[in-house]
């Protein structure tokens, strides 16, 4: 069935996004429990940093890689693969009790994470009409945001009770209930059929030929480079803030763990506006390029005065952050939509996409050692604001050349 005539399935984009936010709650775990973990291991500002951030060392490496795997094999095999290892490996994160062992089992988890954010979206994209698809990935590119501050919001109460190991336990056996569900639900046989045909997998269960001839066509156009440059950018500034900013309130402003917590779950929601915000917007005509621009400057400008002395005052500060990310939700979208529209074909989808998430995870592994290394130089979380402005800077360049990219595929079509 052809994705013009058919309808959009809401089983399926609605068990794409579960899977990406149950992958994004293993990086927003984090966060809260920083400080914990800081002091029980006694860990630097930069090794703390590499906590939140080796998480993304895998899909800094291989997330063109895994893409093209997940297009090779199919998605759905390439999901449940990745499932698994989040659960085990924040299973035994919970055991140990020693740093290097501990940062051991981030990358690994990082890995579990990269199978699911390149299968999910081609899943949801074939499972979508065609005008439904710009909404669709718009949807998907939630799933960051709403994991993170779903579990944000919950671990100072787990933290009190179980102490941060207790947290690790409880997503490792919320992971292996979520595997169980899916597998419950796809045993319909309806939603399997239209999964499989979402994985491109053929009638008797074998995958079609891959396509190198498009792979190669792929990785010679500049769109789906561009689009990952753009994406690391953001993610080295937005991951970076939304990492350190319950220890930020905590440093800063002298809040308890509980209200800081629940303030960085509020900016992190934020970045949910943004993203349905830039889905609505595409589906609507509005050009990708536009609302990159628009993320960069906004995400310059505020988080220059976020970590700038006596320019704002310090209650501005959250209202601040969470315009920060809100409007600079507008780029995850952007990106995700922007990298699959410029695939070949239908076919490597999941390998373009692949590109967009191997640019955020790249950012996302060098923000967080980079603003801590900062706050460890100057002494404090501010004074080095005009940091903020470079990357968007550096952005707006690459989205000069993305609008060159973006008017001549439009031409060819």
């Amino acid at each position: 069935m052809s994705s013009e005539t058919q309808q959009t399935n809401k089983i399926i984009i609605a068990l794409g996004l579960a899977a990406g936010a149950i992958a994004a709650m293993q990086v927003g775990k984090v966060p809260p429990a920083l400080p914990l973990i800081a002091a029980d291991l006694e860990l630097s500002r930069v090794a703390s940093g590499l906590v939140a951030s080796l998480f993304f060392a895998a899909g800094a490496l291989l997330g063109v890689t895994m893409g093209g795997l997940a297009d090779r094999f199919g998605e759905l095999s390439l999901m449940y693969i990745g499932l698994a290892i989040l659960a085990l490996s924040s299973l035994i994160g919970g055991l140990v009790a020693d740093s290097a062992a501990l940062l051991a089992t981030r990358i690994t988890e990082g890995l579990g994470y990269t199978c699911i954010v390149v299968s999910a979206p081609k899943i949801i994209a074939a499972a979508a009409r065609s005008r439904d698809i710009p909404l669709a990935l718009g949807i998907w590119s939630t799933f960051m945001p709403t994991g993170m501050a779903f579990v944000i919001v919950l671990s100072p109460a787990m933290i009190g009770a179980l102490g941060w190991q207790g947290v690790w336990f409880i997503n490792a056996g919320l992971i292996v209930a979520f595997a169980g569900l899916l597998a419950v639900v796809l045993g319909t046989g309806k939603t399997t059929r239209r999964m499989a045909a979402a994985a491109g997998v053929q009638e008797g269960g074998s995958h079609p030929v891959f396509d190198w001839p498009g792979v190669r066509r792929l990785l010679a156009r500049p769109g789906p480079w561009l689009f990952a440059f753009c994406f690391t950018l953001y993610t080295i500034q937005w991951f970076a803030i939304m990492a350190w900013l319950p220890t930020f309130l905590i440093e800063s402003q002298g809040r308890g763990l509980a209200a800081a917590s629940y303030f960085a779950a509020l900016v992190v929601a934020g970045n949910i506006l943004g993203n349905l915000a830039a889905g609505w917007l595409m589906q609507r005509g509005v050009a990708r390029w536009t609302l990159i621009t628009i993320a960069f400057v906004v995400m310059a400008i505020t988080g220059a005065l976020i970590f700038s002395t006596g320019v704002v005052s310090p209650d501005a500060k959250i209202p601040l952050a969470f315009i920060f990310s809100a409007l600079g939700g507008l780029l995850p979208a952007s990106c995700i939509a922007g990298s699959v529209a410029h695939a070949p074909s239908s076919a490597l989808n999941a390998m373009a996409n692949g590109f967009a998430i191997q640019g955020s995870t790249i950012g996302s592994l060098a923000g967080p050692p980079v603003l801590g290394a900062l706050a460890a130089i100057y002494g404090n979380w501010e004074n080095f604001w005009w940091a903020l402005l470079v990357g968007p800077a550096i952005g707006l360049g690459f989205v000069a050349m993305l609008r060159s990219a973006e008017r001549r595929m439009a031409a060819a079509k």
